[in-house]
């Protein structure tokens, strides 16, 4: 089986999201997108919306992509999860791996925990972003939405959601403004 497995924050999830895992399910050839919100991310400390709020957000948004399938492996560990622990976990048995990330994520990748093991299971498939350079050994997923979790936590703009979650994205964010 040929799997790609992307994991995020999604706090929120927003059209960027969105249409990486579309990209993904277009240009790579699989079988399984995991997509796997963390419980939180090894690189931060803190998140809005809790582990299982994003959770459901993300089942929701995909619930009818048949080649996608919802992960709660990160946050089944109630810990940060570091990218190597997911791979094995998720792509155990897979004839190939795909690892999606955001380019902006490119420069730092040497610094993750057992980076050499991750380089060595997968291929990675780079989301474009702000006209970042993509280094020409990572396969390239071109995504047209300039949009931030971060700048989207400090103003919810609704357009920047997908509608299937829109309305529950908005509300909650507002209310915790």
């Amino acid at each position: 089986m040929r799997v790609a497995i992307f994991g995020g924050s999604f706090d929120p999830p927003h059209n960027g999201h969105y249409s990486i895992v579309k990209e993904a399910l277009k240009q790579l050839h699989i079988d399984k997108l995991f997509v796997v919100p963390t419980f939180l991310n090894p690189w931060k400390d803190s998140f809005l919306a809790p582990p299982h709020q994003r959770f459901e957000w993300i089942k929701t948004l995909f619930k009818d992509e048949p080649r996608v399938e919802v992960s709660d492996f990160e946050i089944q560990n109630g810990r940060p999860t570091f990218a190597f622990e997911t791979v094995r976990a998720l792509g155990l048995d897979s004839e190939k791996v795909y690892f999606i990330i955001g380019a902006d994520n490119v420069e730092k990748l040497h610094l993750w925990d057992n980076f050499d093991e991750i380089e060595n299971r997968v291929t990675f498939a780079v989301a474009t972003r702000d006209s970042l350079d993509i280094p020409d050994k990572f396969i390239q997923l071109k995504v047209e939405h300039p949009v931030s979790s971060t700048e989207l936590r400090k103003e919810i703009d609704p357009l920047k959601i997908p509608k299937e979650i829109r309305e529950s994205v908005t509300n909650f964010y507002k209310e915790k403004r």
